[in-house]
């Protein structure tokens, strides 16, 4: 039955290696823990048991842009299922919720924030439960203690669905990791743990120095044909690369959370159809995108984290062929978001600027959420913008504030009246008649759930104003034909507890926060050092595999094999060359003639790739060291 409904489905005859047993796992109703490599299917794992299994299944998903993909990708294989998200009224959560009720759809998804509600928690408690799944699970440990509480309280649902199990499902968990997800989610001793390998034999991990960073990925690109990713930390950055690529000839697109919903589908649409070759993007891009041919993932900037770099890096080569993970160096400094960890000093400062932007009163402002420009606060109060995210941070997972998803949600629409009440509205309302004749042939569903309205479309059908179609959609909704949300976007920011009269924080917490973010920094800065004996190697350590062997494909394992040199030999010859050339200029010469108990060739190998990488400068034959910036 299982390899009919993945046929059926996703049209595979085979499951990838451990899938099978996963499933069989869920299907048993055992507590699992699932944890493979970036590209291995891990969304079948749930997936395929929820369609199987009797009752509902509800997804926990860290990201707003991944439920709507996994929706939106179930949807398309005809799966009934639904997102629930902060960008939905009220309104539209209960209609939804109800529709859950009735039986409507075998998977939801949902934040852990929704999870807590007291709306989400009454619903749950009448609805048959399937099992409940954490995707990206990584995000109890990683975002649970810093960013998002919420999901160290997902563990309370087993006393409102006792018998459902509890599957999570990530690529990137640590051995600490591991052991939050399964305190957290309070599984027992029994529990079905799964396990494989994150090593992907097919990518190439990359480390590439250039000071003129467009003209590399420029030249990376040239030599690497199919579709890539860019990845930068700033829509302005973004913007620059993109168009910089299309002044080269190449095809390119920029994706980031300040375009309109519209426009990101479209790009978003257009590379996954090859339409357009490169997207250069925040990291608001690429979760739950399976694209199985990516042949490359450049990182312009140094990611936040091991875990963020995996993840993004294995969206390259989901198909098993070759493909190349870069990360160019950010050997001139550090990344703009790099920002030291903030100090209590510049939280409480942070928080009160944040009381008075929005006018809190002491003892005021539990739960109350407002409207907030991050650029416009920061600069009203001379902050540092990434100073600011940072903070915000913090300030979540101490209790203070909680920095709301970036949406951009459209207008939508829902029938309230039935279908008969609405004949009888068009018979007496002729002039509707013909607007409402448009809604019904343009969108499906209008009386189960509300629609996202397209303003633009409309108007060019109807051969109307943009202006015309708004004025008939709110006539519709005066009249209590429909039920109309207009959209909006931007971010949004929750007090979580009134303002008090004095500022305290928990010193044992801060230092908590502030000693894992500090690791994770030094660890992504390691794998970035030319140092490291194997990039693959190092990654894998993070995540508590240990490997003798070496890759053989990343950067440092291709300069060892070249020169003949196993890479521990190879790392004491640069750091003989950097001794000799720091504040130096030495001829070529020289530099051979220090070493010798390995063959020139050898040493002109490295030294070659050192200048290629800009870590050595030569000028009038002479060659130094150059100093970093940092």
């Amino acid at each position: 039955m299982l390899e009919s409904l993945l046929k059926k489905y996703w049209g595979y005859d085979s499951f990838r290696p451990l899938q099978r047993d996963i499933i069989v796992s869920v299907m048993q109703g055992e507590d699992t823990l699932a944890l493979l490599p970036t590209g291995g299917g891990k969304s079948i794992c749930f997936q395929l048991p929820a369609i199987a299994k009797d009752g509902v299944c509800f997804v926990f998903s860290p990201l707003i842009a991944l439920m709507k993909d996994q929706v939106d990708n179930l949807t398309k294989r005809g799966i009934s299922a639904t997102a629930l998200h902060s960008g939905m009224s009220s309104r539209e959560i209960e209609a939804e919720m109800q529709n859950t009720l009735n039986g409507k759809y075998k998977l939801v998804y949902l934040s852990p924030e929704r999870a807590a509600t007291k709306l989400f928690r009454s619903y749950l408690i009448n609805i048959p439960v399937s099992f409940l799944v954490v995707d990206e699970a990584h995000c109890i440990s990683q975002w649970g203690h810093q960013f998002r509480p919420e999901y160290l309280k997902l563990g309370e649902l087993r006393e409102i669905v006792p018998d459902a199990s509890f599957i999570a499902v990530t690529a990137t968990a640590t051995e600490a990791v591991e052991k939050d997800i399964i305190k957290y989610l309070k599984y027992t001793k029994e529990y079905q743990s799964y396990k494989k390998s994150f090593s992907r034999d097919n990518l190439s991990y990359l480390v590439l120095q250039d000071h003129n960073k467009l003209r590399r990925i420029t030249t990376i690109l040239s030599k690497i044909k199919g579709t890539s990713i860019v990845y930068a930390n700033t829509r302005r950055k973004c913007e620059e690369i993109a168009k910089n690529l299309q002044s080269e000839g190449l095809s390119a697109m920029y994706y980031h959370g300040g375009l309109e919903n519209e426009r990101r589908a479209t790009i978003q649409q257009d590379w996954i159809q090859n339409r357009t070759r490169v997207v250069v993007c925040t990291n608001a891009f690429g979760m739950g995108i399976d694209k199985p041919d990516v042949r490359a993932v450049i990182h312009y900037e140094r990611p936040e984290s091991p875990e963020a770099y995996y993840q993004e890096a294995g969206r390259a080569g989901r198909d098993g062929l070759a493909a190349y993970c870069v990360l160019l160096a950010d050997h001139l400094g550090a990344s703009e978001q790099w920002t030291n960890f903030p100090t209590v000093q510049q939280l409480e400062h942070i928080l009160q600027c944040l009381y008075n932007h929005h006018q809190v009163a002491f003892t005021a402002g539990k739960g109350v959420t407002y409207r907030f420009n991050i650029v416009a606060f920061a600069e009203n109060f001379s902050l540092g913008v990434w100073q600011v995210i940072n903070s915000l941070g913090v300030l979540h997972s101490m209790g203070f504030v909680k920095l709301n998803e970036q949406i951009v949600q459209m207008s939508r629409a829902k029938f309230i009246v039935e279908q008969g009440e609405l004949y009888a509205y068009q018979v007496k309302n002729r002039v509707q008649d013909m607007f409402i004749k448009l809604l019904l042939r343009s969108y499906g569903g209008m009386f189960d759930h509300y629609v996202p309205l397209h303003f633009g479309e409309l108007a060019k059908r109807q051969r109307c104003s943009i202006g015309d179609v708004k004025r008939e959609i709110n006539k519709l909704h005066t009249d209590g034909i429909i039920d109309f949300i207009e959209g909006h976007e931007g971010n949004s920011l929750t007090y979580l507890e009134a303002r008090p009269t004095q500022v305290t924080f928990d010193k044992k917490q801060y230092l908590t926060l502030r000693d894992r973010e500090e690791y994770r920094k030094e660890y992504i800065l390691g794998y970035e050092s030319r140092t490291v004996l194997c990039r693959e190697n190092y990654l894998l350590k993070y995540f508590g595999e240990e490997k003798i062997e070496t890759c053989g494909k990343c950067d440092l394992c291709r300069l060892a094999k070249k020169s003949v040199l196993d890479s521990r030999a190879l790392s004491s010859i640069i750091d003989k060359i950097q001794a000799l050339t720091v504040d130096k200029n030495l001829e070529l010469a020289a530099i051979v003639s220090s070493f010798g108990t390995f063959e020139e060739k050898q040493i002109i190998t490295v030294i070659k790739w050192l200048l290629e990488n800009q870590y050595l400068i030569k000028t009038n034959q002479l060659y130094t060291w150059k100093v970093s910036q940092a």
